[in-house]
């Protein structure tokens, strides 16, 4: 009995903890669509600072909440390509935020945007952020 209480106790403490709760890795949320781009308001957050590194997009958010656990945070694109050299893309960060605190929550978030990939290098200028983002690839 006391092997299964360890044993459980154990498991329970392991699954609550992280080495990094602050940050989010979320490679399936990138979306393409243009009514959903249309749609997304970018008024509640703040964008503090913004890279790309490889085929990572790297955002730090701030917004109200209690500790930004229960954010959905997608990246969402246009779909439209300006053809200029190198061309551009046009994104946006789609938060959900649900939580009723009145806390100033900061939470770093990564997106693999390899599937924005247009010729050899792209601009890609999301909203909330005052320089275009080079991606070279």
């Amino acid at each position: 009995m006391k092997t299964l209480l360890f044993f459980c106790m154990t498991l329970l403490v392991a699954s609550c903890s992280s080495d990094n709760p602050k940050d989010a890795i979320i490679d399936e949320n990138v979306i393409i669509s243009a009514d959903l781009y249309n749609e997304t308001n970018t008024d509640y957050y703040q964008i503090l600072q913004a890279s790309i590194e490889g085929d990572t997009l790297r955002v730090t958010i701030q917004s109200s909440g209690c500790d930004g656990s229960e954010w959905v945070v997608k990246l969402v694109d246009s779909g439209a390509i300006a053809e200029s050299y190198p061309v551009q893309r046009f994104a946006k960060i789609s938060l959900k935020n649900e939580e009723l605190c009145d806390a100033i929550v900061t939470k770093n978030f990564t997106f693999n945007i390899t599937s924005l990939r247009a010729e050899d290098q792209l601009y890609l200028n999301l909203e909330g952020w005052d320089s275009q983002l080079h991606y070279d690839f």
